[in-house]
């Protein structure tokens, strides 16, 4: 998933600034450990990833990160109860096979949940839809229908209607378009959404 540069930074910011000192945290799809790197640097975090790209889990590794290869969709039984403050899934949710489940298991692991999503009801997609009759194809959805990684195609009202219907309470919400916040219509405006979670 590739996101708008300007999404990139204020996306692992904004994860920074909820990110306690010292946490213990999961990144789950932590491509060549970016968010990781980050979070080491300015909180002292004890880390740990998993990716299922072996040149990524490498390049991880060779920054002096903990990363296991694998894939999410296999599940987090190896790991115990709580052995995490904090798990992110920064762009990797809509493109897992059992979302639900990882989620689950993620609630399982970690006392909270980062989940940043991009927002498919971002108003561009919607017109290239409606006004075009195709795929929608933008910065933040840059593949096209036949290769693109995500498998799953939400907005932030599914999401939400999701966290009510399984019981998580949504604890702080940030929406963005090109690295910028949104406040109004985010279902509509916003290029991506960031959601700090806990299950009640």
């Amino acid at each position: 998933m590739l996101e708008h540069p300007d999404n990139k930074t204020a996306i692992f910011n904004w994860i920074s600034e909820r990110t306690p000192e010292g946490a213990r945290v999961l990144d789950i799809g932590c491509g060549r450990g970016d968010l990781l790197h980050q979070l080491v640097t300015e909180k002292g975090i004890q880390a740990m990833g998993i990716e299922l790209s072996q040149e990524k889990v490498m390049a991880a590794v060779g920054r002096g990160l903990s990363v296991h290869h694998g894939d999410a969709d296999e599940g987090l039984s190896s790991m115990l109860d709580r052995s995490f403050d904090l798990t992110v899934f920064s762009l990797t949710i809509q493109e897992l096979a059992k979302p639900i489940m990882v989620l689950k298991e993620a609630f399982r692991v970690s006392k909270k949940v980062v989940v940043v999503f991009p927002n498919f009801g971002y108003w561009p997609g919607r017109w290239q839809l409606a006004m075009r009759g195709r795929s929608p194809q933008t910065v933040t959805l840059p593949h096209s229908w036949f290769d693109s990684p995500n498998r799953h195609f939400l907005t932030i009202k599914d999401w939400k209607e999701l966290c009510q219907t399984e019981g998580w309470q949504i604890l702080e919400e940030g929406y963005l378009a090109e690295g910028k916040p949104v406040r109004f219509m985010p279902n509509l405006f916003a290029e991506v959404a960031i959601h700090l979670v806990k299950a009640e």
